[in-house]
This record gives structure tokens, C-alpha cells and sequence, in this order.
């Protein structure tokens, strides 16, 4: 078989260092197959894309959707003043142009906003690539649940049940679809970003040096709250001068998404905001991550840590890949699911509903306790997962050789 050409797409930049971990993951997934595979990235920004991924063998391109003024996006927006929803299709169907296969790499496209309001328009461009013969597959991803949206639901079981290959990256994913009668083209198979250093790894619990947590919030997690943002600071702040008094510990905040164009999104700018929160008295325990190093230099971070608290699933999967202890921070129901995979239980996660300094302390009391035996088992089990993400090769390799005929 020819070498394929396949176009990753559906991400908004690889400042969100998941998404970067995404990309690297799915190319080395992807060439240890193919070692010769043109693997093409479609991007909205371009130029900063290039320099994070530097080293990789990945070419990158403009996505191309349409411009804010464009007819279409101007008769969405007055449609929508007269209540009238309409989601057209912004993106270029040149970009299927010698292609194998589409990759839709966003993983959160396939699940309810917090208001339970969704978007079929990027999934309109998977639905043009199949009637055009381009196989499109759903890669590595979170689907649903829609049920509290049944409009939602019903529209995208419909495109879900069209599509050549869905690689889901939890068993909550893998259920839900099976309960609403999409399992034919499934595949179980880990998330990605698994794959993206394994030689980077933790070397178990460090003798000498002080106890050290690394932390990381997320803006994403006040659109979960009640709280304002004020509020949802201080809780923060106070809860980590607690973990310093109380567990004698030094404290990494790390960010995992750095997008100085939207604060609503930036880790960065948000945790300085924390640091500042935390009383004087407390500053010479806390250090913050400030030079934006990407996915593999954070996991150089990581590993410094004794245990880590994220609230991004990716800084999660980034510490568990390195056998660092991690409890999971759920402000969405993929990070349950991860949870759950990657542990066997739900017994080291704290959903945002539940954070408090209470639940948080102990939890690391009991993952203070556990620590030599978690990190143990991770150091099993991680390879098991890495396997994993191969899992849905088989399955791509006939796609591939069909698409070909």
C-alpha cells in the first residue's frame, strides 16, 4: 500500500498543551505504521503551531474556515437574533483534497457545552468527507452524553452511526455509544497523548527532598461553579495555603493550556491570579511554571513532583504517563471516565461540585499513605495503556486499503 495522507483537524492550536499532546501521540500512532505517512495538521495559527511543534514530522497548514464577515457567518448571526439556530459548515472542503483520511482530533467537539447547548457545524465537514469517499474518523475522543439535549442526541447518533471509525478513549464513552446504538465502527483504545515521551518517567518517591504537589487549575472550572471567579480564587488559594500548613509541602502551580489572546482559557494568566491570592506568609513554598515549556517539558516538571492535582484530564494524563500519583480535578464527565481507566476506580478523583479543602486534604492524606504502592501499579499499568492506543490500527489498516481501491 501507498503511503497514506491523512489530515488531522479539529483543534484550535496547540497552545493547549492536550492538544499538542494529542498531535505528537496520533503521529507517532500513526508512523510506526506508516513510517512514511504524510501526516498533514490543519491550523488557525499557524505560525505559533510550527514553533511548539517543532521535531515533529508533521506538516501544517491553514485550516482555512470561513472569515468572521463572510455571507454565511453573517446570515448565522442574524438568524440567531430571530432565534432561528443554524450552524453552517466553516470549513474549506479543499482541505480533503488528496486525502486518505480525515482525523478529527478535537476531543471535546462531541460533547454539550455547560448549558447543554451543542454545535453541528464541524461535524458537517466529517458528514461532506464521507459522501466525497474520504473516510472520516473520530479520533481518540469523548462522545456525549447528549441526553439531557435529545435534539442533540438525535442529530449526532445520526452522524455518529455515518462515520468510518470512532476510537473512544474511555468505557463511559464506549457505553454511552453502545447505549444509543452506535457500536458497529468502535474501537476501545487509549488516549494518545499515552504514547508522548514514555521515556520520561518518575522514579518513585525522592528521598531529601521536601514534599512537593504540583498543582493545576483551570478558568474552565469556574463555568462549572456557581462561584464567581473572586470566589472561586480564594477557595482555591486558601485550599493550597492549607496543603503547605498542613502537609509541610512545596507547591508547583502548573499550567497546561498558555493562550495570552483568551483569558477565559489561559491557565497561566488564571494561576498567576492564584499566586497572588495566597497570603505572604505562604509565597517562599509556592513556585510558579512561567516559562511555557509545551507537554514534554511540563512532564520534565512533573516528575519532580511527590503527587499532582490537575484539573486538565491532559496535565492528569501527563503526570499518570510519568507514574507521578495524580488526583483528577472533574469538571466534565471525561475526566471520570480517565479515572476510572487508568485506575481501575474512582477513588482519586474530586469533582468540582465536591472541592473543597477539606476533600482535597484528604485525599492526599490517603494518597500520601498509598504513594509507594501507586506508583507501583501506574509503573505496570501505564505500559498497558500505551499498548492500548495501538489498538485501533487493525481497523484504520482496512480503511485505508479500501479507501485505496
Amino acid at each position: 500500500m501507498k503511503s497514506p495522507r491523512i489530515l488531522l483537524i479539529g483543534i484550535g492550536g496547540v497552545y493547549n498543551y492536550g492538544c499538542e499532546a494529542i498531535v505528537r501521540g496520533t503521529e507517532a500512532i500513526i508512523h510506526r505504521e506508516y513510517p512514511d505517512a504524510n501526516i498533514v495538521y490543519a491550523s488557525g495559527r499557524v505560525t505559533d503551531d510550527r514553533k511548539r511543534l517543532e521535531g515533529s514530522e508533521i506538516q501544517i497548514i491553514e485550516r482555512g474556515r470561513l472569515k468572521r464577515y463572510s455571507a454565511k457567518n453573517i446570515c448565522r448571526k442574524l438568524l440567531s437574533l430571530v432565534g432561528i439556530r443554524w450552524a453552517p459548515m466553516m470549513e474549506s472542503l479543499g482541505l480533503l483534497e488528496s486525502v486518505d483520511a480525515v482525523f478529527s482530533i478535537g476531543g471535546d467537539i462531541y460533547t454539550l457545552k455547560p448549558a447543554g447547548e451543542y454545535s453541528m457545524s464541524f461535524p458537517k465537514f466529517g458528514n461532506a468527507a464521507e459522501k466525497l469517499g474520504v473516510p472520516y474518523i473520530l479520533w481518540g475522543a469523548s462522545v456525549g452524553p447528549f441526553t439531557e439535549n435529545p435534539k442533540a442526541e438525535k442529530a449526532f447518533v445520526k452522524h455518529l452511526k455515518g462515520l468510518s471509525l470512532i476510537t473512544a478513549r474511555e468505557i463511559a464513552t464506549v457505553d454511552y455509544l453502545r447505549a444509543v446504538g452506535v457500536s458497529k465502527n468502535v474501537v476501545s483504545c487509549a488516549d494518545p497523548a499515552f504514547v508522548v515521551a514514555p521515556e520520561i518517567k518518575s522514579k518513585g518517591i525522592r528521598q531529601g527532598d521536601k514534599f512537593t504537589i504540583g498543582i493545576n487549575f483551570s478558568p474552565l472550572s469556574i463555568r462549572y461553579t456557581n462561584n464567581s471567579e473572586e470566589e472561586t480564587i480564594h477557595a482555591q488559594a486558601k485550599t493550597i495555603e492549607g496543603l503547605i500548613r498542613v502537609f509541610g509541602a512545596s507547591i508547583v502551580l502548573i499550567p497546561h493550556v498558555v493562550s495570552d489572546f483568551n483569558k477565559g482559557d489561559d491557565d497561566l494568566q488564571y494561576l498567576r491570579k492564584v499566586k497572588r491570592s495566597i497570603a505572604h506568609e505562604y509565597q517562599g513554598a509556592l513556585t510558579l511554571l512561567e516559562t511555557d515549556p509545551g507537554f514534554i517539558g511540563t512532564k520534565k516538571e512533573l516528575i519532580k513532583c511527590d503527587l499532582v492535582i490537575a484539573a486538565r484530564m491532559h496535565c492528569a494524563i501527563n503526570a499518570l504517563t510519568a507514574n507521578v500519583p495524580t488526583i483528577l480535578v472533574a469538571y466534565s464527565r471525561k475526566a471520570e471516565g480517565m479515572c476510572q481507566y487508568v485506575y481501575g476506580n474512582s477513588e482519586w478523583i474530586i469533582p468540582l461540585s465536591k472541592f473543597s479543602s477539606e476533600n482535597v486534604f484528604r485525599k492526599v492524606s490517603l494518597m500520601i499513605e498509598q504513594q509507594q504502592y501507586i506508583h507501583t501499579y501506574l509503573a505496570q499499568r501505564i505500559p498497558e495503556i500505551q499498548q492500548e492506543a495501538y489498538k485501533a490500527m487493525p481497523e484504520l489498516k482496512k480503511i485505508l486499503k479500501d479507501h485505496e481501491k
